[in-house]
C-alpha cells in the first residue's frame, strides 16, 4: 500500500465529499483514479481517430483576393 501526502485543503475537501457521498476516502480516490484513466483513454482514442485527417499546413498561405475571385 502507498502512503499519500495531501495538503490540508485537499484533506478537508476529501472529507466533505466522502461524508456527502457516504463512501470511504480510499474508495473515492479509487473512483477518481479510474475516472481519470477512462478520460485519458477516451482522449487517446479520439486523437487516434483524428490522426488520419491531420494535414501539414505549415506552408499554407491564405490569399483573400484569390479566395474572393472564386
Amino acid at each position: 500500500m502507498h502512503n499519500i501526502q495531501v495538503s490540508d485543503n485537499v484533506a478537508l475537501l476529501l472529507t466533505k465529499i466522502t461524508e456527502r457521498e457516504h463512501v470511504s476516502s480510499v474508495k473515492l480516490i479509487e473512483k477518481l483514479v479510474n475516472s481519470y484513466i477512462k478520460e485519458t483513454e477516451k482522449r487517446d482514442d479520439f486523437r487516434a481517430f483524428l490522426n488520419p485527417y491531420q494535414k501539414d499546413m505549415s506552408g499554407f498561405k491564405f490569399n483573400r483576393e484569390q479566395a474572393n475571385e472564386r
